[in-house]
């Protein structure tokens, strides 16, 4: 497969794009201009920012605290097929992941096609979305530019582009839901890979388990992402002990390591003494 450059969510709900008088027009009318978006996904949750092409490498991490709002640039480690039929190497500015994922980065840090990055986050918004802005070229200065109109845009050898300019949209990866009137074009056929034999659902029992496939995993109120997720501080002392001693600091779940008992289980979710967890991504020990 060729290195195209695909749309980086698993459900695109664009809320806001770089048209008309949204708060992203400075942006798009100023100079210098970016072409910013805002994804939200599904359902208001925390989901994730897939790499989007062979190999990127996190540049910058601008944020964490009371810093400023976090922000974190990528850059392609080879040059990418954009949507407009143009090479180039692609640098893309992503604002608002929440501190618990931008603390378990570091500048440096590679990631594969289809690896998860980072996921939609609040820090300086009111809802869970991630707003990006994607370039040609590689990032130039600190990788953001104060405009005309007052916007830090993204900043780049090659200049910012629309994002139908440079994402293909792999619709056995990306299900639309709303891409607010943007058209992108599909990925060529030859290039979607094969789904793979659907795997047989595996089966979970009670007992003891560790985190081991998740960074950080939501510990939630019920069995299911429908239900909101707890904070630190509504954790199990246990859990919150375990969580400072593995990590070093605090986050809003169990993160790797964390062992914990399950006492029921339903439909793939365990009830630990804190709250319930996907048991996909633990191991049973």
């Amino acid at each position: 497969m060729k290195n195209y450059l695909v749309y980086p969510t698993k459900v695109m709900r664009i809320t806001q794009t770089y048209l008309g008088s949204t708060s992203h027009y400075p942006h798009t009318t100023g100079t210098p201009k970016d072409y910013p978006i805002d994804e939200a996904c599904s359902d208001g949750g925390r989901e994730w920012f897939y790499c989007p092409c062979d190999e990127m490498k996190l540049l910058r991490i601008y944020g964490v605290g009371n810093g400023g709002t976090n922000t974190i640039w990528l850059q392609s480690t080879q040059k990418v097929f954009f949507a407009d039929s143009t090479t180039d190497y692609f640098t893309i500015q992503i604002t608002h992941p929440d501190d618990s994922d931008l603390k378990r980065l570091s500048v440096g840090q590679k990631f594969k096609r289809g690896e998860k990055v980072c996921r939609e986050g609040t820090d300086g918004a009111t809802g869970n979305h991630l707003h990006m802005s994607g370039g040609k070229g590689t990032i130039t200065g600190n990788g953001w530019v104060l405009n005309s109109k007052s916007k830090w845009v993204l900043s780049t050898t090659n200049g910012a582009f629309k994002p139908e300019e440079l994402f293909y949209l792999d619709r056995s990866f990306t299900k639309v839901i709303d891409s607010k009137g943007l058209v992108f074009k599909s990925l060529p056929k030859a290039e979607i890979p094969e789904k793979k034999p659907a795997e047989t659902k595996k089966t979970y029992t009670a007992g003891n388990y560790k985190v081991t496939k998740a960074s950080v995993l939501n510990v939630r109120k019920g069995p299911g992402t429908n239900y909101p997720y707890l904070k630190f501080d509504e954790l199990t002392k246990d859990a919150q002990s375990q969580v400072r001693s593995l990590l070093g600091g605090e986050v809003n779940g169990y993160v790797n390591g964390t062992v914990f008992t399950v006492s029921e289980v339903k439909n793939g979710w365990g009830k630990t003494p804190s709250g319930w967890v996907s048991l996909e991504y633990c191991e049973k020990i």
